[in-house]
């Protein structure tokens, strides 16, 4: 049976994907096999078994197609209401899950032993494995806001991926988690601590046992590696990497990326000194 393509992250783009490019540098794109690749009128990369559709604008034709590919994630006519809160009669609901009244639940996974409060949205694609609390008024798997200029209109991007909250996490009230963009997921790592307000953009991944103080906001495609500690208002810029243990203080601004450990501070963030895990209202991290 003939696979039906889909779009793709250029990273994730494998058989039958179509995906699109804007730079010149062939070994960006040399991991292409058998799918498409949307990119410059002037790029010709030496790629086998690609379909190369040239474009002037690569991004705003591939966010134009994704008009073709969008799905309902909430799917309101299979919604079912069931003890104050409506949810999906395809959704997977493991053992002991105690659902809030209010709350709209998906066409997703949700594991054992889940308490979700009240009035939270969980949208498809989603998975929520064991021992995750999401407090009120959260939103799971939101569409972010992605677009680009068509002459005098915007073309917004359908966000097609999903978002993975690992075990044993802990998500407060007024946080919003996009998913991913196309066929990437936004991960939530296992442990990590998430308090109200919360903001985090679509395809971030973030590492186990990550805590991240009160408005905290990501935009998207952010890294970020295990056991960091972000203090109130931190923001942390589309696309910026943490490849090692930091803690930012509040209202700091990450930018980039950050290879060295230790406490970052100001606008943008900078250095000043080690991390020694004992500074006070910190948790001992490493």
């Amino acid at each position: 049976m003939k696979k039906e393509k889909y779009l793709s992250v250029l990273s994730n783009a494998s058989e039958n994907a179509i995906t699109y490019y804007v730079g010149e540098n062939e070994n960006d794109v040399k991991h292409l096999k058998n799918c498409s690749l949307i990119c410059k009128e002037s790029f010709h990369p030496h790629l086998e078994n690609v379909t190369i559709i040239r474009s002037k604008n690569p991004q705003l034709e591939f966010y134009k197609l994704s008009e073709k590919y969008k799905k309902n994630y909430l799917e309101e006519n299979k919604l079912k209401f069931i003890d104050g809160y409506y949810l999906h009669k395809d959704a997977v609901i493991g053992n002991n899950v105690i659902i809030g009244k209010g709350c709209v639940i998906g066409k997703c996974i949700i594991q054992d032993n889940v308490h979700i409060h009240p009035n939270v949205i969980v949208y498809a694609e989603t998975k929520i494995m064991t021992n995750v609390v999401v407090e009120a008024n959260t939103v799971v798997g939101a569409e972010g806001v992605m677009w680009v200029w068509d002459e005098d209109k915007r073309v917004y991007l359908h966000q097609l991926g999903g978002v993975v909250i690992e075990k044993n996490c802990r998500i407060g009230s007024n946080v919003t988690i996009v998913r991913g963009s196309a066929n990437e997921n936004t991960i939530i790592g296992e442990g990590t601590c998430m308090a109200h307000g919360t903001l985090v953009g679509h395809g971030s991944i973030i590492g186990k046992n990550n805590h991240f103080a009160n408005n905290v906001s990501l935009g998207g495609g952010v890294s970020i590696c295990d056991s960091c500690f972000f203090s109130s208002g931190v923001v942390l810029s589309a696309g910026c990497t943490i490849e090692k243990i930091i803690l930012v203080g509040s209202g700091g601004v990450i930018k980039g990326n950050i290879k060295k450990p230790g406490v970052y501070v100001g606008v943008p963030a900078k250095w000043i000194k080690p991390f020694s895990g004992k500074l006070s209202g910190v948790p001992k991290m490493i």
